[in-house]
């Protein structure tokens, strides 16, 4: 058994990290080879040449080099950990319990293998595992992340043992632990000019050029289905996806910037007024080059999987017309529950307390709204409730929306070997389900703040009928 070496490698994770930032897979891999090829490579170098298998969604070669790494070196926590979280990724949860345990025997104490291992393979309230949990919650050891972590694993146990009440309260006070705050007006206001100011007749049109596959916004609320049609999608030989792309935000910093005058406050729609034919091919090469080198060339159409892009159709419309976009419907209910029992890696603060959920719902829908009416034919918006109930019909009206032939393989999602990486992992790897309806149900009476905020049961029961009526 040879003991875990220092890494010595820091100017290649230098070299490397920016290629990874880029998702230049390929490079990144061609750029590591040499140093695998050594006598004796790094822990650390095995575990960069890992994560590009990861990106380039071949995650057998990538969770069988982590495999060499723990292999080699057992006391590498570090890799065990990875190898846990990445079989629990491609829905192979007994490995990735096996490894989180192995983990676990070596480092009790770590919250993150805790939560980790009781996704792959939940244990009870009363379990050592959860006792252990609460009993580190008594202690000073934990950093606040580590809190949030605590809590909420506890409150997923306790909605498991049919407790609401609990969960929620481990919920809420999970939130409290994170970073991050939401001011209403702001959002408001926002939503207020794009409605008096983004008018698509004003504005220039952008000739698509080039040859990239067409951009497809798939969009909602988080947890609202966004994942489960992404991967319903990319089984279809031609459609491809960028994931959660960071790409239109960045285009349109890129297109925003020149035109933000540095002694007037900022203003987020001051693009609409002052948008030149060369900003917005600036714009539009700025968004492509975030499409991957080495996409599908088979593909016609390419998914956009963020879910906040829905707040920027418009601009999307503008530097990509050839664009479409598909905005996610779930019944608000579960939408919040969910949002208030899941903590996001960045962003998404508006998930902290139940008033603030409500309220992003609201605006949300009030700005696809007043998108679809400007760009019609454009917008689908499609019921979660009626994909899982009616899958092939939706899936075929889905399609149809993206110019895409039928293809059968885009029923059975959970076939698909790549990477889940949201929380919605679980949902995924069952395939189509109808346990994600209607999960609020028990929690009525602990989701009042939320009822008020959306407007009362009037506002629910006028979504739920126009979710019956979608096609």
């Amino acid at each position: 058994m040879q003991s875990t070496p220092n890494f010595a490698a820091p100017s290649v994770r230098t070299v490397i990290q920016p290629l990874l930032d880029r998702k230049d897979y390929h490079n990144a891999l061609i750029a590591l080879r040499p140093l695998v090829s050594e006598e004796a490579p790094d822990p650390e170098v095995l575990d960069l040449v890992a994560d590009c298998y990861f990106g380039l969604d071949q995650p057998t070669t990538g969770i069988q080099v982590l495999e060499a790494i723990v292999s080699t070196w057992p006391d590498n926590k570090a890799a065990l950990g990875k190898l846990g979280a990445r079989h629990l990724q491609i829905g192979s949860k007994e490995r990735a319990a096996e490894a989180l345990r192995s983990y676990l025997a070596m480092d009790p104490d770590s919250v993150t293998a805790l939560a980790t291992l009781h996704l792959a393979a939940p244990f009870g309230a009363e379990s050592p595992y959860a006792r252990h949990l609460r009993s580190l919650l008594e202690t000073p050891l934990l950093t606040e992340a580590e809190k949030a972590t605590a809590n909420n694993t506890l409150g997923r146990i306790a909605a498991k043992a049919g407790s609401p009440k609990e969960a929620i309260g481990y919920f809420e006070q999970s939130k409290s632990w994170l970073n991050g705050t939401y001011v209403p007006e702001i959002e408001e206001q926002e939503i207020s000019d794009q409605i008096s100011r983004y008018l698509p007749k004003n504005l220039l049109s952008v000739q698509q050029t080039d040859q990239y596959p067409v951009p497809v916004f798939l969009t909602g609320l988080p947890r609202s289905g966004t994942t489960l049609l992404e991967n319903m999608l990319i089984q279809h030989p031609r459609a491809t996806t960028i994931g959660e792309s960071k790409g239109l935000l960045r285009s349109m910093n890129a297109v925003r910037q020149p035109v933000q005058q540095p002694e007037i406050p900022f203003d987020k729609w001051r693009w609409c007024d002052e948008v030149s034919q060369e900003l917005a091919h600036a714009g539009r090469r700025c968004y492509l080059d975030h499409f991957p080198a080495n996409y599908d060339n088979c593909a016609k159409v390419c998914i956009d999987k963020l879910p906040q892009n829905h707040f920027e159709f418009g601009f999307a419309h503008l530097i990509l017309p050839e664009s479409r976009f598909i905005f996610m419907m779930r019944h608000p209910l579960d939408v919040g529950l969910s949002l208030l029992s899941n903590n996001f890696s960045g962003g998404h603060s508006y998930s902290k307390r139940q008033e603030w959920i409500g309220h992003r719902i609201r605006c949300a829908y009030t700005s696809v709204d007043d998108y679809a009416q400007k760009l019609p034919g454009r917008i689908r918006f499609q019921s979660y409730r009626k994909l899982v109930d009616q899958p092939e019909k939706q899936l075929r009206a889905i399609l149809t929306h993206l110019d895409l032939d039928w293809d059968p393989a885009c029923l059975f999602p959970e076939d698909g070997e790549r990477l889940i990486q949201t929380a919605s992992i679980n949902q995924i790897r069952k395939g189509l389900s109808r346990s994600g309806l209607d999960k609020w149900r028990p929690y009525e009476r602990e989701l009042a703040p939320l009822i008020e905020a959306l407007g009362g049961w009037d506002w629910i029961n006028d979504w739920q009928t126009r979710d019956a009526e979608t096609a």
